[in-house]
């Protein structure tokens, strides 16, 4: 089965660029309450990063510098393309993050004038390239795509495409001299950055990742951490796939599509013999398409960061709860909830469908509600019997209490 529809039997591209937006905006008004981000902004790399770095502990937000650094120009060649004179300035963190070593790698911008101008004309055609060879790849893959920026040749130390999960939706390719170049970079970067917004709203790795095996490649012999190791097999998957639909269209001189179903079957052998240190939709995906088509399973349609699916506290129907004054949560359009805790540093989960719906159960007041009260409206809206409706609101209550989202005031000391 192609990666699209798989990625499409995970979640479909429009729900999950969704998800992660809903996450960061959620993270935006922990940090700064009021502050509301559109799309634009909620899509915007450097926003993205700003944002990641609060929640990880390294500094706060502030929105007028988000509006300011989303006020970069663009330009439109099926990709926004970064075009601003200002660019090396705002676009700093990918290109120090990403930049070989001993380089400092610059974007071409309309400063440059013809030489900029040729080049966003290779782009425009390399994103035509790829709609026309797989329109059904370009569509699911650069829904994460909010920006590409082009570096200057003599500036590049070399690099061929690059993208940072620190630094997520903006793509870095080298000045291209063939439109295939862009294509395959659009590709193999898309499907990074694909990745990364999985691994923000799916099921896919924990902290436990970055203790398991490294993966040595053959071709280099280079050891990659699991995340990169999964990374590069979900990239070197979509150009295997890729390859087979371009026909005799000449590839550029360091075209990585004639080794990437090797590269490809190499490094899933290598997750499958690792699977135990990957989570439910990573293992999904895994299993689909190195070994075949399959049908998705329950493993991955219910997922949730929250572990408390096993807990049954068998509340009395008096018992009251509430959330925590530092719980802030938001919904996203396919109904599932993010939640997170000002705290420092701050901490997210995205909850499963049950807990979702007893949290939201708060979303007009945070007075205390009793569990007989919450539990009669959940039979009502889940249209079970009541004991069936008990065991699912315990459960979904006991992650909530586990996770120090709600508590029990009467039980407060």
């Amino acid at each position: 089965m192609s990666t699209h529809a798989l990625h499409a039997a995970l979640i479909p591209a429009p729900a999950l660029v969704d998800e992660r937006r809903t996450l960061y905006r959620l993270a935006a008004e922990m940090f700064a309450p009021g502050t509301e981000l559109s799309d634009n902004l909620a899509d915007h790399p450097i926003v993205r990063y700003e944002i990641g770095r609060a929640l990880a502990g390294h500094g706060d937000v502030d929105p007028a510098q988000l509006t300011q650094v989303a006020s970069m120009r663009v330009r439109d060649a099926g990709v926004p393309v970064a075009s601003d004179p200002a660019a090396a300035e705002v676009l700093e963190a990918p290109l120090r993050i990403t930049a070989p070593s001993g380089a400092r790698p610059q974007p071409l911008t309309e400063a440059d004038g013809e030489r900029f101008e040729n080049a966003l004309a290779i782009v425009e055609e390399g994103v035509r390239l790829l709609h026309k060879f797989a329109p059904d790849m370009a569509e699911d893959l650069l829904a994460h795509v909010s920006m590409l920026a082009v570096l200057k040749r003599e500036t590049s130390g070399g690099l061929v495409s690059a993208s940072s999960r620190y630094v997520p939706g903006i793509v870095l390719i080298d000045e291209p001299v063939l439109p295939m170049d862009v294509a395959e970079a659009l590709v193999h970067e898309g499907a990074h950055e694909k990745f990364f917004d999985l691994a923000i709203a799916k099921e896919f790795l924990d902290v436990s990742a970055e203790d398991a095996d490294y993966f040595e490649t053959s071709w280099s012999h280079v050891r990659w951490p699991l995340e990169q190791t999964f990374a590069a097999w979900h990239a070197y998957s979509c150009l295997a796939q890729f390859s087979l639909s371009i026909g005799a269209e000449q590839c550029g001189a360091d075209s990585l599509l004639a080794r990437a179903r090797n590269r490809a079957d190499e490094i899933g052998e290598w997750l499958l013999a690792h699977e135990a240190s990957l989570r439910a939709d990573a293992r999904w995906l895994l299993r689909a398409l190195v070994s075949g088509p399959i049908e998705p399973t329950g493993e991955v349609a219910s997922p949730s960061q929250v572990d408390g699916a096993t807990l049954s506290p068998q509340f009395s129907e008096d018992c009251h709860f509430r959330p925590l004054p530092d719980v802030r949560h938001k919904r996203s359009i396919t109904g599932r909830v993010v939640a997170g805790r000002v705290v420092s540093p701050p901490e997210v989960f995205w909850l499963d469908e049950d807990a979702s719906w007893a949290l939201c159960q708060w979303r007009h007041d945070r007075n205390a509600k009793t569990f007989g009260s919450i539990l009669a409206r959940a039979a009502e809206e889940w249209k079970v019997g009541s004991a069936a409706a008990a065991v699912r609101l315990e459960n979904a209550l006991g992650s909530l209490l586990a996770s120090s989202l709600v508590e029990m005031p009467d039980q407060a000391h």
